[in-house]
């Protein structure tokens, strides 16, 4: 039997098939996290660039490993640049 077909049934208690309490949603405020990461994603974004564009240098001799991995990073770079103009554009409080 489901717990919602039970009336009168606190979500705070456990029943005997679950071994767990369910807890009430808790905020990111609550225990200690305020905000976003802010640099790290632009950081590792261009390090994910970089290390794409080292891969051209190598032994390969087919070309559409080159056309992948230009357009992987290409597609980064636009994600980046994206975001960066949003972030100057961006209403501030």
């Amino acid at each position: 039997m489901s717990t919602a077909s039970q009336p009168g049934r606190d979500i705070d208690t456990a029943s005997s098939w679950d071994g767990y309490v369910l807890e009430p949603h808790e905020r990111p405020e609550d225990w200690g996290w305020h905000q976003e990461f802010k640099v790290v994603p632009r950081v590792l974004g261009w390090l994910a660039v970089i290390s794409l564009l080292l891969m051209l240098v190598g032994n390969h001799t087919g070309r559409v490993e080159n056309l992948w991995v230009i357009g992987t990073a290409l597609l980064i770079v636009a994600i980046l640049i994206r975001d960066a103009v949003r972030r100057r554009n961006a209403w501030r409080n």
